[in-house]
């Protein structure tokens, strides 16, 4: 078996120690867009130089990464008007039937 030291293969992203080293946590990375990669256990230097030249260029250009959209989730602890049997029911649009 032959390893081949000079081809870099494409990866799934920086492990937590690379990104330690150089300066953030992963957090932090994956708000710049930095993909984190947190089963590697492995830190190669080459990787901890490429994102230091990263976030010096970002702090100089002031990349600016959009702030995650909240999902809306809808009201809580009540029933949706006309939507559910109960909100249908609160606002008088279901009658109940009395049978004698």
């Amino acid at each position: 078996m032959v390893f081949r030291t000079s081809d870099a293969r494409e990866g799934r992203g920086f492990s937590v120690a690379e990104v330690q080293a150089a300066g953030l946590n992963p957090g932090e990375a994956q708000i710049l867009g930095i993909p984190v990669d947190l089963r590697r256990k492995s830190t190669h230097e080459e990787n901890v130089e490429i994102l230091k030249e990263y976030i010096k260029s970002a702090k100089e250009n002031e990349i600016k990464v959009p702030k995650p959209k909240q999902t809306n989730k809808g009201q809580r602890g009540r029933a949706a008007r006309s939507v559910t049997k109960a909100g249908q029911k609160s606002r008088g649009l279901v009658r109940s039937i009395r049978r004698n």
